[in-house]
């Protein structure tokens, strides 16, 4: 660490530390207030649109403080739903793709309370069910856009410094205290350091004073820290037994943190195995309800699509038929989930039919290609017998697209993040496809771009983010731009 980079750290510290320190409660309060304002504003606009728009009710006749009293009683159940989204979103605990399904789920969960109590208290006949639908309905996207905005706003007010809310102190060797500040830009995490212990300046005797820890504490209980912060070289945990004991008569969180610069793995999360609490180092890319909702959601997509494309299967299969000799559906192993290889199904686009393990990559103007195959793998239809591979579970509607064997064996000597691709089952249409990244990959910058796009995918997977692609994948150009 050099003496120039310690003082761009301590300057960034300085332009930022004058910013107010917010509480996460009043955070959490005001964008409760907001969101449940908005929802009540729905409700009742809901109401008084359907009543004096479209059955044009004189106003003596419209039942005015009943909407107003359940439009502020949807609100504030709301409202308490996104008090714990917005702590969980400042406690890091909610990944930003959770957004959708969680807001519509609150809302979902705060209208049908809302209709039990009207239903308790005898007034749900007195409340127009056309209202109350469109309601609902229109809610719906409201709060969804609504959620992502408000993320979106306290997100960028975090990464800009502009929004604090979290105070922490540190206790570490000076070397490792300001390694981890040089490493962590704080204040753009919506952190506040507050104050420091060097371990070296609170020894007595061989050891840490109990009460200069004892007195470290207090000050920062004093200055509202919620994060005592320990650092150190992993390799001497066991040290700090000692340190810790004397922080247990402080109401405080202590966390702890191994060296950045002597330890280049990141830790997740504890896990309980058992009677230990481990480290995960690794997650699977996805939950088991996750696996199972998607594996739905496949069979059903699956089924549905090859009900449907039944014509334009026949269709197509008598073209080839017609085109050229051979098969009508080619065959070729694929390395799939986990690394597990699997025959793939296509509808046969060239004059030859090679195995996967020794083959060449078609390229624009490949000889090989026959006047149909080309317009198939113009418009993708070739890959349409994959739903078969679908239904089979060999693939999943999105995915990464898998490659050859050869290719894959190739291209994991070549690219270190290669591999992880197979964390997830590969899929007939992916998040590589839709941003352009398909067809021939003859550089590594094509294959490194379409490696990144399908990680963030695996990274951030969920349902909506899937049938996002799928519909980029039958409307956008870019799914399109290097088809041949």
């Amino acid at each position: 660490m050099s003496v120039s980079d310690l003082s761009r750290s301590t300057q960034n510290h300085d332009l930022h530390t004058s910013r107010q320190v917010r509480d996460p409660m009043w955070i959490c309060a005001s964008v409760a207030a907001v969101e449940g304002l908005v929802v009540a504003s729905v409700f009742m606009a809901s109401a008084m649109l359907y009543h004096f728009i479209l059955l044009q009710t004189a106003f003596q006749y419209f039942a005015a403080p009943l909407y107003i009293a359940f439009s502020l009683l949807i609100g504030l159940i709301y409202a308490g739903f996104s008090a714990v989204a917005a702590s969980r979103f400042l406690d890091g605990q909610r990944r930003r793709d959770t957004t959708l399904p969680f807001s519509f789920f609150s809302w979902t969960i705060a209208f049908a309370a809302m209709l039990m109590i009207a239903f308790l208290a005898g007034v749900v006949g007195d409340l127009s069910r056309v209202s109350l639908t469109s309601a609902f309905l229109v809610g719906v996207p409201v709060v969804v856009v609504m959620r992502s905005l408000v993320q979106s706003v306290l997100s960028q007010q975090i990464s800009q410094g502009e929004l604090r809310f979290q105070k922490i102190a540190l206790i570490g060797e000076r070397e490792l205290v300001l390694d981890f500040l040089l490493q962590s830009d704080l204040w753009r995490h919506g952190h506040e350091l507050t104050n420091t212990l060097y371990l070296e300046d609170a020894m007595r005797d061989g050891a840490v004073a109990a009460e200069n820890v004892a007195a470290f504490a207090r000050a920062a209980l004093q200055q509202g820290v919620r994060y005592i912060v320990i650092t150190g070289d992993i390799a001497h945990i066991n040290d700090l037994d000692g340190l810790i004991s004397d922080l247990k008569r402080f109401s405080l969180n202590v966390v702890y943190a191994p060296a950045i610069q002597k330890n280049r793995i990141e830790f997740l999360d504890v896990v309980p195995i058992g009677p230990n609490r481990t480290l995960r180092v690794l997650r699977k890319p996805l939950s088991d309800g996750a696996v199972l909702l998607k594996r739905a959601l496949d069979i059903v997509g699956a089924g549905v699509g090859l009900l449907a494309l039944a014509p334009l299967l026949m269709i197509t299969a008598a073209l080839i038929r017609l085109d050229s000799p051979g098969p009508v559906i080619f065959r070729q192993m694929r390395r799939g989930f986990n690394g597990q290889p699997f025959s793939i199904m296509k509808f046969r686009t060239m004059t030859v039919t090679e195995s996967g393990f020794a083959m060449t990559q078609a390229t624009r103007d490949d000889a090989r290609i026959t006047r149909i195959g080309r317009f198939l793998r113009a418009t993708s239809v070739d890959e349409l017998p994959q739903l078969f591979n679908v239904l089979r579970g060999d693939m999943s509607l999105v995915g990464p697209r898998p490659h050859a064997i050869s290719h894959d064996d190739e291209l994991s000597a070549q690219l270190a993040q290669y591999a992880h691709r197979q964390r997830i089952k590969p899929g007939i249409t992916g998040w590589a496809q839709v941003n352009g990244y398909r067809g021939e990959t003859a550089t590594m910058a094509q294959m490194q771009g379409r490696t990144d796009y399908d990680l963030y995918y695996i990274d951030n997977y969920s349902p909506f983010l899937d049938l996002w692609i799928i519909l980029l994948t039958i409307v956008s150009p870019k799914t399109r731009r290097n088809a041949f």
